[in-house]
């Protein structure tokens, strides 16, 4: 597990991080659960995050699961956005990069999305990536986020008919973003994955509009690899529209 210290290579500006040596793409992807386990989802934005940085893009990974993603990385920290934005702490105090100075990671802390969101707003112009991974489940955070997002993924377990909650999320999200169009990710049984997917965009078409994109099953060959790519492109043609 890599070490991780608290420098990093970008400098600040008026208390947000920049960097004078190139323009960062600046993409701000949440990472929805609407049902099933939120770490998994977090183990998924690491995977995504490590292959971004491998390809020298800067990352960061902001984890709004009360430290789970951290914990399971094998991350210390100590200050949170939370901090930065009660004006205790400067944001390179709550970032934590590794060796390679390309992948950084950091917590929201416990005032949650909402108390944090204009922070991981302004953070997201200084990377490449920014992954967000927030508790399953859809709140007023959750909402505020997907406005902000250049790029949503949403996943489900494809147990029973818990597609079904990530119809409900799709719903209250675009009842106050009617564009939120996110890809869409399979966990839990992947035998039932493409089944399920078909329910979910059936539903999604019948009663709100054009379905979502799938993206296919977390256990996936390589699936940090395909679903990065997507988001690049998703992103991009957003970007244009």
């Amino acid at each position: 597990m890599p070490q991780f210290r608290v420098t990093s290579p970008l400098s600040d500006h008026d208390g947000v991080k920049t960097s004078s040596a190139y323009e960062p793409a600046c993409r701000l992807v949440s990472l929805f659960t609407a049902s099933g386990d939120s770490a998994e989802t977090g183990d998924l934005a690491v995977k995504l995050g490590r292959k971004a940085a491998s390809l020298g893009e800067t990352v960061l990974i902001l984890d709004a699961i009360d430290g789970k993603l951290l914990n399971r990385a094998g991350i210390i920290y100590a200050r949170t956005l939370d901090d930065v934005a009660n004006g205790t702490a400067a944001p390179r105090d709550a970032l934590y990069v590794t060796s390679n100075e390309h992948f950084t990671a950091g917590a929201v802390g416990e005032g949650g999305l909402e108390n944090a969101l204009g922070v991981l707003t302004a953070l997201s112009l200084s990377y490449d990536w920014v992954f967000v991974v927030p508790k399953a489940g859809c709140e007023t955070g959750h909402v505020r986020l997907g406005q902000a997002s250049d790029v949503s993924v949403m996943s489900y377990n494809t147990q029973g008919d818990q597609f079904m909650r990530a119809y409900w999320m799709i719903d209250a999200l675009r009842r106050r973003t009617p564009k939120f169009d996110p890809l869409i990710l399979s966990t839990g049984e992947k035998c039932d994955a493409v089944e399920t997917a078909y329910m979910l965009s059936e539903t999604v078409r019948e009663h709100l509009g054009a379905p979502p994109p799938y993206a296919g099953h977390i256990d996936d060959l390589h699936i940090e690899t395909r679903l990065l790519e997507q988001l690049r492109q998703y992103a991009a043609r957003r970007a244009v529209a």
